[in-house]
């Protein structure tokens, strides 16, 4: 009876799995289509590999630029020729917040503290100056030191080029293990100036920032060679998400089954 018991489970394993990885591709908006721009189309994934060990890679490669490709992993269960592929990723809330107001001072106002008042013991902040795009300048960088206020002041004549100024980048050690860093800006893109910066700003560093989980739950169908994507879910969080949500194609086909 155990002899048998075992059999039947290990041809169930067998029956559910895959003896190849299988890769299937759709690069209609991958990077080398030089028709797609990346900032004003949606991103989705070019290729799917598909593991005999029932782990999975989703790949979506946007742009020439490494930065903007991303991968995510999970696990596969097949039931006849229906796939069905679950992963999660953390969802963060922003760590940093920023205020505006504008006065008539010829300079700017960095007015640091914590969500929680605590006192911020590290006194050196960086910054760096960054420009438009257009400009084809270098960013400045500066190391600073905050006042008794947990502030610091920039002279508008201590700024290079002022007028093609896009946003500061900031960065802050909240403690020998937690940075914090973002960027002064009211531009959507922070390297491409639409407006002034105005000139005081209140930074806010949150020390425990707020995690969740996200869970997506994707159905793919196989005929002919062929994945078909039928639905892609994800639950709901309470946090903002800032990133592209990464979609599918329809269909991808297979490349390479290896």
């Amino acid at each position: 009876m155990k002899l048998y018991l075992l059999l039947f489970i290990l041809i169930g394993q067998y029956s559910f799995s895959q003896e190849k990885t299988a890769v299937y591709v759709n690069d209609a908006k991958a990077y080398h289509n030089k028709t797609i721009n990346y900032f004003s189309n949606e991103p989705t994934f070019c290729d799917l590999t598909i593991n005999s060990d029932f782990t999975f890679s989703f790949y979506s490669r946007p742009n020439v630029s490494c930065f903007t490709w991303k991968e995510i992993k999970g696990n596969w269960k097949k039931e006849k020729n229906i796939y069905t592929f679950s992963s999660q990723y953390e969802v963060k809330e922003n760590d940093t917040r920023f205020s505006f107001s504008q006065d008539t001072a010829k300079r700017y106002l960095l007015k640091f503290r914590t969500d929680k008042k605590s006192e911020l013991k590290n006194r050196i902040i960086k910054i760096e100056f960054m420009y438009d795009i257009d400009a084809k300048l270098d960013e400045v960088e500066k190391t600073m030191t905050l006042n008794s206020n947990n502030s610091i002041e920039i002279s508008f004549t201590e700024i290079p080029n002022i007028d093609k100024l896009a946003a500061i980048r900031i960065e802050y050690h909240l403690t020998s293990i937690e940075k914090r860093f973002g960027y002064i800006t009211e531009n959507k893109t922070v390297n491409v100036k639409e407006k002034d910066i105005p000139n005081v700003v209140e930074i806010e560093f949150v020390e425990l920032p707020k995690k969740e989980i996200v869970y997506r739950t994707t159905i793919g169908k196989i005929e002919n060679d062929q994945l078909e994507i039928v639905s892609s879910t994800l639950t709901k969080t309470s946090l903002p998400y800032y990133l592209k949500e990464i979609g599918f194609e329809k269909y991808y086909k297979i490349e390479t089954e290896k």
